[in-house]
C-alpha cells in the first residue's frame, strides 16, 4: 500500500498509518505500508512531521523505518509494517506506482492532485479524500474509491477489500478503466481542448 505526498502536516499522511494499523495483525502479514514523499532536512516542518508519524506508527504497534537510499529501501526486513521513504528520485517513484496493490491519497481539499492521476495512468486503483481534486479524478467503485477523511474505518475496510477479497481481475479491470480515464479526459490534448473550449466561451459573452 503506498502513499506519496510531501512531508507536511497538511497532507494528513497520519490517516494512512491509522487505517493500516486497523487492520487485524493477520491481514497485514506480507504487507507493508510505504510512505514516500518529499522531504528536505532543512525545512522544519518537514523534520517534525516525519518524526510525528514515526511516533504514531510506534504507538499504534507497527514497526518503522526510514531511508532515503534504494539500496537500504531494498533491504528492508520483511517484519517492517510501514517504510518511510524520504525524498524518492522519480525512477523508484514510478516504480512504486507500478507495483502498489493501492494507493492512498490522503489530503483534503487538495486542488487537483496529480498523484491519483499518475497511478491511475499505470493501472494502480486510489483510495482518497471525496473532498476536493479527486471528486473531478477518481470514479468511486470505478478507478478506486473515494471516502471521508473522518472515518478511518472506512479506509481500513476498502484496505482489506483490495489486499483479502476483491478477485485479482477485478483489481486488473479497475486498473484499465483508470488508465483509460486519464488518457481520455485528463491528457495533454483533453486538457488543451477543455481550456480552449472554456476560453472561447468566455469570449463569446458580452
Amino acid at each position: 500500500i503506498l502513499s506519496i505526498n510531501r512531508f507536511e502536516e497538511k497532507k494528513n499522511i497520519e490517516l494512512a498509518i491509522k487505517a493500516f494499523a486497523g487492520l487485524p495483525r493477520r491481514a497485514r502479514e506480507g504487507v507493508r505500508l510505504v510512505v514516500a514523499g518529499g522531504y528536505d532536512k532543512r525545512v522544519q516542518e518537514n523534520v517534525i512531521y516525519h518524526q510525528d508519524l514515526l511516533l504514531l506508527a510506534e504507538k499504534l504497534g507497527l514497526k518503522t523505518a526510514s531511508t532515503g537510499n534504494i539500496v537500504t529501501a531494498l533491504s528492508m526486513p520483511d517484519d517492517v509494517d510501514v517504510l518511510f521513504l524520504m525524498s524518492v528520485p522519480k525512477a523508484l517513484k514510478d516504480a512504486l506506482l507500478k507495483s502498489a496493490r493501492l494507493l492512498v491519497y490522503t489530503p483534503s481539499n487538495e486542488h487537483f492532485g496529480i498523484v491519483p492521476l499518475e497511478a491511475m495512468l499505470v493501472g494502480t486503483p486510489v483510495l482518497a479524500a471525496n473532498t476536493g481534486g479527486p471528486l473531478e479524478t477518481v470514479v468511486d467503485g470505478e478507478t478506486g474509491w473515494l471516502r471521508d477523511p473522518e472515518d478511518t474505518d472506512k479506509w481500513t475496510e476498502v484496505m482489506d477489500m483490495v489486499l483479502h477479497k476483491l478477485q485479482p481481475k477485478a483489481l486488473e479491470e479497475m486498473g484499465e478503466t483508470g488508465k483509460r480515464r486519464v488518457k481520455s479526459v485528463f491528457s495533454e490534448e483533453k486538457m488543451a481542448e477543455r481550456l480552449d473550449e472554456i476560453m472561447t466561451t468566455m469570449l463569446r459573452r458580452k
